[in-house]
């Protein structure tokens, strides 16, 4: 168990880890990471979204998978949301009902599209709360836009 005061000092170093990895084709997630930490999406090079994950190859895979659902694919729901919101559709559903609604499917498949496009980086952190922590520092440095730790 970690004191506060020694996970924040890991923060710089994790960064800087996390920058020198060469970023992957999803395809490749499996070869290059190892199952515990946090990715970054990167897209046109640049950050775009932090998750963290115990099994980061599947959850690279899920976000971009055309049968992955909101719960799956979250990055992608949060694309197709951003670009169904500019057509008028209204977000005021549910997720499950929003996710059924054929014209924000459309939306939706298009994002996992964009989202398996997109090239990988990730830093192996074994410790939940290392990770956690890290997720927000490095969302913060990146100032990724389609990350929120609001609660749902």
């Amino acid at each position: 168990m970690f004191s506060f005061d020694e996970i924040i000092k890991q923060m710089p170093v994790l960064f800087e880890k996390l920058i020198k990895t060469e970023a992957v084709d999803r395809s490749q997630a499996r070869n290059r990471f190892s199952r515990k930490g946090v990715y970054v999406f990167y897209e046109d090079l640049k950050p775009t979204y932090v998750g963290r994950s115990q099994n980061i190859p599947n959850r690279v895979l899920n976000h971009g998978r055309p049968s992955s659902g909101h719960n799956s694919a979250t990055f992608a729901f949060l694309l197709a949301k951003e670009k169904a919101q500019k057509f008028g559709i209204s977000l005021k559903q549910t997720r499950n009902l929003l996710e059924r609604d054929p014209d924000f499917r459309e939306f939706y498949l298009e994002a996992k599209k964009r989202v398996a496009k997109m090239k990988i980086k990730a830093v192996e952190i074994k410790d939940h709360e290392i990770q956690a922590i890290f997720g927000i520092y490095a969302s913060k440095k990146f100032k990724t836009k389609y990350n929120d730790f609001a609660t749902h």
